[in-house]
């Protein structure tokens, strides 16, 4: 079964060249300004992609998909689509489990941010053992999370968890000078941001198989 993987489109969606896959899976920031008409823009796209199964989270310029006054309708917009929407939830398909979580370490004043340590361990702790591919918005600490100044920030309660239930893949975006893939020969990492440092869309949807 293929899965293609892409993140961080940031409105950028039609540049991207999505390839023949069973599972489409946006490891969110599909939007830029997290308005609702954006989420439309991005689910229409999502429509005119020939693939069975579809699956998206949300990012922290999400912003819609947290505020108590439009989450649900937000949410709706995938659900009406057939899309499957996880955050901090899960979906079995064909035999494989998937678990979404958005929230990220925070900062400034972005959409699902929270506070290292024993905040953002609850959300992690909800990530059940036997989940096939683990999809979140931000890259666990020390693992293609590295800015441009070289500096990690990724989340370490995150990577505790991961290597604590070893999930087949663990896909996420975020910090978009991190694309590429890492395999610590049990976990295959994914940094799926499709735009680069200056939100340019030059990064090509990773595509795996799993049986």
């Amino acid at each position: 079964m293929k899965i293609a993987f892409f993140s961080d489109t940031h409105m950028k969606h039609s540049a991207i060249e999505i390839p023949p896959c069973d599972i489409l899976v946006h490891c969110g920031d599909f939007t830029s300004l997290g308005k609702l008409d954006e989420a439309q823009q991005f689910c229409d796209f999502l429509s005119t992609i020939k693939c069975e199964n579809k699956i998206v989270i949300a990012g922290n310029h999400e912003f819609c998909f947290e505020k108590t006054e439009t989450k649900k309708q937000a949410e709706e917009i995938f659900k009406s689509a057939g899309v499957h929407y996880l955050n901090d939830s899960g979906v079995e398909i064909n035999g494989i489990n998937f678990w979404g979580s958005p929230v990220q370490p925070a900062f400034a004043n972005f959409a699902f941010n929270r506070k290292r340590g024993e905040e953002i361990k609850k959300h992690w702790d909800l990530i059940p053992p036997g989940t096939d591919v683990l999809i979140t918005h931000g890259p666990p600490f020390g693992v293609l999370d590295s800015t441009r100044s070289g500096e990690s920030v990724g989340c370490k309660e995150l990577m505790n968890k991961v290597k604590e239930i070893n999930p087949r893949v663990h896909a996420f975006g975020h910090i978009h000078e991190g694309y590429g893939e890492f395999s610590d020969g049990q976990t295959h990492f994914i940094n799926a941001s499709s735009v680069d440092f200056l939100y340019l869309p030059e990064n090509n949807p990773v595509v795996v198989e799993l049986k």
